[in-house]
């Protein structure tokens, strides 16, 4: 139930939700989590954006990218990221719902 209701955010968008259910089939969300931390922390400190995590198999970094870009970001050659002030709406809600998918995974 609480999963669900994680999924019921507004800015997330079916598509998001569905790639989220095969991250956790994947157990891959702590990294995600710590890939978006790591982008909006480093954002937020005008560092600029750092790149993927190693340790993504394609696949995952494939998924993972997806996510990502659907919440506006756009991920550069060299895996760093451009965020827009729209997309800071989006990247939130995918921040809070990493965040509570990682929490019930433990």
């Amino acid at each position: 139930i609480l999963v669900q209701t994680c999924f019921n955010s507004a800015e997330l968008t079916e598509d998001q939700r569905q790639l989220l259910d095969k991250s956790v089939d994947k157990k891959i969300i702590h990294q995600q989590l710590q890939l978006v931390r790591e982008h909006t922390s480093s954002l937020a400190h005008n560092q600029g954006a750092g790149g993927l995590l190693p340790t993504f198999t394609a696949e995952e970094q494939n998924l993972t990218t997806a996510i990502v870009e659907m919440s506006g970001v756009t991920l550069q050659e060299d895996n760093s990221a451009v965020y827009t002030e729209e997309a800071f709406p989006a990247v939130a809600a995918l921040y809070v719902s990493l965040y509570i998918l990682n929490l019930l995974s433990k």
